[in-house]
């Protein structure tokens, strides 16, 4: 299955999901996450999708699927495990143009959900074209062990500094040679040990030159709060 890869900006769309089974679930916590605007339609759902109903974080159709449902949709993804509802589901979603997901049956799809590695802001998929999804699995569980929890901090500090220095010199010749100094220095691990002191040494290392102790200091702190 040839595929186009792309990262998608779905905050704010509808998107309905079928089926309200365990499968169904992750799809729904997963597109929640994306600030998807989230309908699902099934006669039964899961304890978890029940809550989230009840706090109104979805909307909840206790139905089976009729193409119409799929109307006004950014995106549908089919969780059922009967195979005549799930071609339905992209029949209605294909014949309008619909991007449709129908989950471990990639002929019926017109996009696939990579096997994802979620570190705050850090996203990294992988994916096999559906050819086994059991390998795109297993990759993933290496980079889980490679890209830790420490990667979401690190990154939210690489922006904050990103963001104070274009904000003073945006434009200048000498930024790429700057963040790729940022990224080069041992940040990280010093993040990864909670060393406050090491990171804004670091900080005033590679950037010192353009933006203040007091700013860098701040910017650590904030960091290290969350």
């Amino acid at each position: 299955m040839k595929t186009y890869p792309m990262f998608a900006q779905i905050e704010g769309l509808p998107v309905l999901v079928v089926g309200g089974g365990a499968v169904g679930e992750r799809k729904v916590l997963d597109l929640l996450a994306a600030g998807a605007v989230v309908t699902v339609a099934s006669p039964e759902i899961t304890a978890g999708l029940a809550e989230l109903a009840r706090q109104g974080a979805i909307r909840h159709l206790p139905q089976e699927f009729f193409p119409e449902l799929v109307e006004d949709m950014a995106l549908v993804v089919g969780a059922t495990d009967d195979h005549e509802v799930n071609t339905g589901i992209s029949q209605a979603a294909r014949s309008r143009g619909i991007f449709v997901n129908i989950v471990d049956q990639p002929e019926l799809c017109t996009f696939i959900v990579p096997a994802q590695v979620r570190r705050g802001e850090l996203t990294i998929a992988v994916s096999t074209g559906g050819a086994s999804p059991a390998l795109a699995r297993k990759i993933r569980e290496r980079l889980e062990e490679v890209f830790g929890p420490e990667y979401g901090p690190y990154l939210e500090l690489l922006q904050g500094v990103r963001e104070r220095l274009l904000a003073v010199r945006r434009g200048h010749p000498d930024n790429a040679r700057l963040f790729g100094r940022l990224v080069e220095c041992p940040l990280r691990p010093a993040l990864a040990r909670d060393d406050g002191q090491e990171l804004v040494r670091l900080l005033m290392e590679a950037c010192g030159e353009v933006l203040n102790a007091q700013d860098l200091k701040d910017l650590v702190e904030q960091t290290l709060a969350r």
